[in-house]
């Protein structure tokens, strides 16, 4: 009797398809890799120039002596240039105050420290203004240069005639120096009303005496409180001539 027999045999698996969806999983995922890769690359490298920039700016900051010369003149560089390409000056605001006019008091009277009632030879004094002639006036004579201890002071009190901006005063004395001389503004004829504006320490000659700013007054006192040896052995101060200047 025959026996048919049967060849074993591996059972066979079953037929499993391929899964297109694992495959482009993979795909997509090397992409993004990629471009994870490429950005950091890019932030790095931004970075980097970024920074060597900075450093750059740093280095030679804008507007530098070497910037400019490396570049084109800036706008404002052109605008201020002048002929040639030399740099225009900064302009000067003018002076706000008009040069100073002769100005002729109406009188001129001796001053004492009581005011007028104590002038030293009050009969002369007007010899000091314009066209008063060259002898001028002369105060007191005194045992020492501050009067003998007799009294402060004594002086030429010039009334404009009415209130002046008054910029300066100008004196011709004796040639001896040793006159310590003070110029006295205000509006009314009295000592306590008249204010010190410029002075003068061991003056002779002609004397200068500016207004650091113009000043309205109507009264000028020339105040001297020493006063110069003259050759007697004496002291005393000579006035030859007064003048005022400022503007009307």
């Amino acid at each position: 009797m025959s026996v048919t027999g049967t060849r074993g045999t591996s059972p066979v698996p079953p037929f499993t398809p391929n899964r297109p969806g694992k495959k482009w999983r993979a795909v997509v995922i090397g992409l993004i890799a990629v471009f994870v890769l490429l950005a950091g690359y890019d932030l790095v490298s931004s970075g980097a120039l970024t920074s060597k920039a900075t450093s750059s700016r740093a280095a030679s900051p804008s507007g530098s002596p070497r910037a400019v010369a490396a570049g084109k003149p800036t706008a404002t560089a052109r605008a201020s240039a002048g002929p040639a390409g030399r740099a225009s000056p900064s302009p000067v605001a003018s002076a706000s105050t008009p040069a100073p006019q002769q100005l002729t008091a109406v009188s001129a009277v001796a001053f004492g420290p009581d005011g007028t009632s104590d002038g030293d030879n009050a009969d002369v004094a007007s010899r000091v203004l314009p066209g008063g002639g060259s002898a001028g006036w002369a105060s007191a004579w005194y045992t020492t240069p501050e009067f003998g201890g007799l009294q402060s002071g004594t002086g030429l009190l010039l009334d404009m005639g009415q209130t002046v901006s008054v910029q300066g005063v100008r004196l011709e004395l004796g040639d001896s120096p040793g006159a310590d001389v003070h110029v006295l503004l205000g509006n009314t004829p009295e000592m306590d009303s008249l204010s010190t504006v410029a002075s003068r320490s061991d003056a002779g000659g002609t004397v200068a005496l500016t207004l650091s700013a113009p000043v309205s007054a109507r009264y000028v006192l020339i105040w001297f409180t020493s006063l110069p040896p003259d050759s007697a052995g004496t002291y005393q101060v000579t006035v030859y001539n007064v003048t005022v200047q400022g503007q009307p």
